[in-house]
């Protein structure tokens, strides 16, 4: 999987799109684009992304209608960041840019991010969230205690995607930049409906604790602001969309990863006997584009 032609040939990846049927692909980069904000150089972390951001640029020019590209950013220089995603997006035409949850113990909620924050909803651009792992990046929750990867992995991913969501909500973000979305990726969906009942259950007892939260989290869903990615096959879709609402998970191919479904990465949902055609539309189709300025 990993080795796919198409993951440095453009041409060779619309191919592997016409085969899937998939109109319009959202990139986002590992390697290069996974180590930025570790570094502890932030001048060579801001240069590093200005390259590997005007690479993805010069790969989605193969078919820019068609491949559409996310910024890398230097995370540890919220002002490098802010003058990099500008360029991207009104020079290079990128349509989100990538956060990771955790560098170096801050997190999301944190105003050290608000003028990223800022310039992405100025922009009209999705803040990308997504952790990377092992030597990329910065260390993910739990990780620290074991020495697998498949621990790492397991676990990584939705913990960091939880501990994000949560401090974005609790620390009033979605109030202060009512018009900025995020979206939270490659960890599933199915932890959603049990983590926005446990953050209402504390908003209940504890909510005097966050003044900048002024309503229960699982109402902000209704806003439109908040997004998830979903895996294809996972078994408890169903339930989350009956849950939180069938508006806000979005399908993600994970094009062309180590535990990828390809070919055949959106068949489990094309196919899936418990949702209706408007239902499977809205997860392949209409909610990334409203997510994604796309058009």
């Amino acid at each position: 999987h990993p080795r796919r032609p198409g993951m440095t040939d453009p041409k060779a990846r619309l191919v592997d799109m016409d085969s899937e049927g998939i109109d319009v692909a959202v990139l986002f980069g590992a390697g290069l684009a996974g180590t930025l904000p570790a570094l502890d150089d932030p001048r060579l972390a801001a240069a590093l992304a200005t390259a590997r951001n005007t690479w993805l640029a010069e790969y989605c020019a193969a078919d820019p209608k068609r491949i559409k590209g996310t910024a890398a950013l230097a995370q540890q220089d919220v002002h490098a960041s802010v003058r990099e995603l500008a360029r991207t997006v009104k020079e290079l035409g990128f349509v989100g840019a990538s956060l990771f949850p955790n560098v170096k113990g801050r997190h999301l909620g944190d105003p050290f991010y608000f003028p990223l924050y800022e310039a992405a909803e100025r922009l009209n651009v999705p803040i990308c969230v997504h952790m990377f792992l092992g030597r990329y990046g910065s260390d993910a929750v739990g990780t620290d205690r074991v020495d697998k990867f498949f621990y790492s992995h397991l676990f990584g991913h939705p913990f960091e995607q939880m501990i994000a969501l949560s401090v974005i909500i609790g620390e009033g973000v979605l109030d202060r930049f009512p018009k900025l979305r995020f979206v939270f990726l490659e960890s599933g969906c199915g932890w959603l409906p049990y983590w926005f009942e446990r953050m209402d259950e504390h908003y209940e007892v504890l909510g005097v604790q966050l003044p900048a939260l002024k309503t229960e989290p699982s109402k902000l869903l209704e806003r439109g602001q908040l997004y998830f990615s979903c895996e294809s096959e996972e078994k408890e879709l169903a339930h989350v969309l009956d849950a939180i609402g069938e508006d806000w998970i979005v399908f993600a191919s994970d094009y062309s990863h180590f535990d990828s479904r390809w070919p055949g990465a959106s068949e489990p949902i094309v196919n899936h006997g418990a949702l209706g055609d408007a239902t499977k539309r809205k997860i392949l189709n209409d909610n990334a584009r409203r997510l994604y300025p796309l058009d």
